[in-house]
């Protein structure tokens, strides 16, 4: 079941929000379902599910077991040493 909604926002917001919306072939209605979908599961402690295409793409590459503070570290060694 689907509920109307009304938004008050930012006129350069909703510019930019329709032009995100559109680049990647969604309507912004969708666009705002997912982003609240999404906060809705930060504060449910739960994962966002995956989409199809991501779903379909996951472990197809085999990373090595690295961890993303390595990472973050060594880019900042990089750029700053």
């Amino acid at each position: 079941m689907t509920n109307k909604l009304t938004l008050a926002m930012d006129d350069a917001i909703v510019k930019k929000a329709k032009k995100y919306a559109r680049q990647r072939n969604l309507s912004l209605s969708k666009l705002v379902e997912y982003f609240f979908a999404a906060l809705a599961l930060k504060t449910d402690g739960k994962t966002m599910p995956l989409s199809p295409i991501t779903r379909e793409l996951a472990g197809m590459i085999k990373a090595p077991n690295i961890k993303d503070k390595d990472i973050l570290a060594d880019a900042l060694i990089k750029k700053y040493l």
